[in-house]
């Protein structure tokens, strides 16, 4: 499929400039983040760790994410979504410098943590930012052009960046069994996360008028002093949420690891397998929307999460190249369907008040489950080897699906938008 042909059907053009500012500060941050996902783990073998210090190191981001996504939902539904968007972008790219010059095992656990201050920023805010700033017939699009706009450019840097450790080893004369070249790549994924903040500037500082247009409408229909605040939801939000959570901390910080210890695969080959999984989730991506409107969100994301859990199982059961290949490839496709049907499913129950608040409760209870998987797939991997993860991960993820149906059925009753 052809990239800027399939972004193109979704007229990009159309969105004002706010959401087209906030869609380049997407290719970049994210830019920044492929990098790292690939290769940072890599890098921490040949600085001689093993699987239990880098799922410790992976667990820190998550944890810092979790503990900061309810008081960021709220500080920015005081203060505004820029401020902490503008700040992702400089701690992310601080983090990533200090994890790449620094390598004491207490540095690289402090900066990991710093890290996932920013992503709290990223992924608290994105979700209320484009549906605030997007009109609502256009905002379940915007959603997925950023999901697409994520899988697009980790795509194209799997790819790209599988061969940076080679070119980086040629010009400085050294192996790719070396942590140098590993660290000279990972410098440039630093400098995208800065460039990602310039975009952002552009965008002014105060609420758009579409944004008061629709605060307004919708708190005259239903002020908050006059409805009790909807527990249930948060917490069913969150439950979902923090199962798939616990699932991806158990698998997602070793795959690549897992590629190369268990099947001997170098960093080259690592790369193009994660550009294939990106590939083939390409076109998932942009069919979540049809698939939520035909079947209904829990119809979407059900069967979604008990594929993508059990490819994960056979994954780590039988430990060979062409089954560990297609079933990661089946698990990413399964996974770009879920979470832009996800998100977008949070704005559609709630009123746009508590956007930011139920997004802070999606991602604390994703990144405190993500934060304790990390840590005990480490262990798990060291003791029992990744059949043990990768198997606790399918049934996390398969109850995710079910606990999803159980709070919110299968046909759940959404939140009418207030008129634009």
């Amino acid at each position: 499929m052809n990239i800027g042909s399939a972004l193109s059907g979704f007229r990009l053009r159309g969105f004002n400039h706010n959401v087209q500012s906030f869609f380049m500060y997407g290719v970049l941050i994210n830019a920044g983040m492929a990098l790292f996902s690939l290769l940072f783990n890599l890098y921490l073998l040949r600085l001689s760790y093993q699987e239990d210090f880098i799922g410790l190191v992976a667990s820190m981001a998550p944890l810092a994410t979790g503990l900061l996504a309810l008081p960021v939902g709220m500080l920015s539904d005081r203060f505004g979504r820029k401020p902490f968007l503008v700040a992702s972008g400089l701690l992310l790219a601080i983090s990533q410098l200090g994890a790449c010059l620094m390598t004491s095992p207490t540095a690289l656990l402090a900066f990991s943590f710093i890290g996932g201050i920013a992503t709290s920023f990223i992924w608290v805010n994105h979700v209320p930012f484009l549906s605030d700033n997007a009109h609502s017939s256009r905002r379940a699009e915007a959603l997925v052009i950023w999901s697409a706009l994520q899988v697009a450019i980790r795509m194209l840097l799997s790819l790209a960046g599988g061969f940076m450790p080679g070119v980086m080893a040629y010009f400085i004369g050294a192996s790719t069994e070396m942590p140098e070249p590993f660290r000279y790549s990972l410098l440039l994924g630093a400098l995208c996360s800065i460039v990602s903040i310039f975009p952002l500037l552009r965008i002014p500082g105060h609420q758009s008028g579409h944004q008061r247009a629709t605060s307004t409408a919708n708190d005259h229909a239903a002020p908050d002093a006059a409805e009790p605040i909807p527990w249930r939801v948060f917490t069913g939000i969150a439950t979902l949420s923090g199962t798939r959570g616990f699932s991806m901390g158990l698998t997602y910080p070793f795959i690549n690891v897992f590629f190369e210890e268990e099947l001997h695969v170098g960093p080259a080959m690592i790369g193009t397998i994660f550009f294939f999984s990106q590939l083939v989730g390409l076109p998932a991506t942009f069919s979540a929307p049809a698939l939520v409107r035909r079947f209904g969100a829990t119809l979407t994301i059900l069967p979604t999460r008990i594929i993508g859990g059990c490819a994960l199982a056979l994954m780590g059961t039988f430990i060979n190249l062409p089954v560990a290949i297609s079933m990661f490839l089946l698990s990413r496709m399964a996974e770009v369907i879920d979470n832009p049907s996800d998100q977008h499913f949070s704005t559609q129950i709630l009123p746009r008040r508590y956007w930011a608040r139920i997004q802070g409760f999606r991602v604390c209870g994703f990144q405190i489950l993500n934060f304790a998987g990390s840590l005990l797939g480490g262990m798990l991997i060291l003791d029992y080897g990744y059949w043990a993860a990768f198997g606790l991960a399918c049934v996390s993820r398969v109850a995710s699906g079910f606990i999803m149906a159980a709070f919110f059925g299968f046909r759940p009753v959404e939140q009418s938008d207030a008129p634009d």
